[in-house]
């Protein structure tokens, strides 16, 4: 069964999440009376964490962890794999083994790496330092049993592996770690992808989490994303991770707020109604 799960920040505000984070336990308590099942965290310093608070506070509300975000020690501390200063490189890594090793505490969910890879003007002449980064990260998180999954992020917001197919092929330049993954989007893959059923069914059993955003990166059903069709989709190759809403605050906090629970689980319906009464599309 799909967790359906929801951001929370629990050291410094995000843009993804309707939560701030000094209000983290209240939101935890908010996300079970909606009806959610798991949660996403975003960390920035891992090791500032009270994993037994937090671990206390997600079983108390029947919240799975589903994934730490480690995204904003990017935007905080200019730490990025693909710099080219060794030095921040290094201190990336360790950051990075940091979450890991948050994670071995808090029941393994997976680990992303997203914007933490950098925005380098250069794609391509990036991509052996991101190889050279990530496949030790990837190894230190096999031998703690965690998943470390790689998000393909849309080209205006970085020049490194915007697609699912390009990070289908950096996997496989690694070797194709089995703890490595996918985190499919399916904003991102609105915009990068173009037939994202096609590349749900090209990633089938690589992809390791879900986020749901509509294409304007509000909830879905707001825009123009067929999010039936496309869950189904991922179901049908046997997906059976968290489906997790990242959007925007939009219209407004308040709106998502109000709207949340009601929007992922009705699309999640729908792609269950779909595949049980054969609308899946051939």
């Amino acid at each position: 069964m799909n967790h359906l799960s929801q951001t929370v920040p629990l050291q410094y505000d995000t843009a993804f999440s309707p939560y701030a984070a000094v209000g983290w336990r209240a939101a935890f308590d908010d996300l079970h009376r909606k009806g959610f099942t798991g949660v996403e965290i975003a960390v920035a310093y891992p090791e500032r964490i009270d994993a037994d608070e937090l671990c206390r506070h997600a079983e108390a509300n029947g919240l799975a962890i589903t994934t730490i975000s480690t995204g904003q020690v990017f935007g905080r501390d200019g730490l990025f794999l693909t710099s080219p200063d060794a030095e921040i490189r290094v201190r990336t890594m360790d950051v990075v083994r940091g979450h890991v090793d948050l994670a071995t505490r808090i029941g393994r969910p997976n680990v992303t790496v997203g914007l933490l890879r950098g925005k380098p003007e250069e794609g391509a002449a990036a991509l052996p330092l991101l190889v050279e980064t990530f496949l030790p990260l990837a190894e230190y998180a096999e031998k703690h049993g965690v998943m470390l999954q790689i998000e393909p992020i849309n080209r205006a917001e970085t020049t490194l592996l915007n697609s699912t197919a390009e990070t289908l092929s950096f996997l496989h330049r690694l070797g194709d770690p089995k703890n490595g993954g996918i985190l499919f989007d399916a904003y991102h893959s609105n915009i990068e992808d173009g037939d994202i059923v096609a590349a749900i069914r090209a990633a089938a059993g690589r992809i390791t989490n879900f986020h749901i955003a509509d294409s304007h990166r509000g909830l879905p059903g707001d825009g123009t994303i067929d999010f039936p069709t496309i869950l189904a989709a991922a179901m049908d190759t046997g997906y059976t991770g968290a489906f997790a809403l990242e959007t925007l605050c939009l219209p407004s906090r308040e709106y998502v707020l109000q709207n949340e629970g009601s929007a992922l689980q009705n699309v999640v319906l729908a792609a269950n109604h779909k595949r049980n009464n054969g609308g899946f599309p051939s």
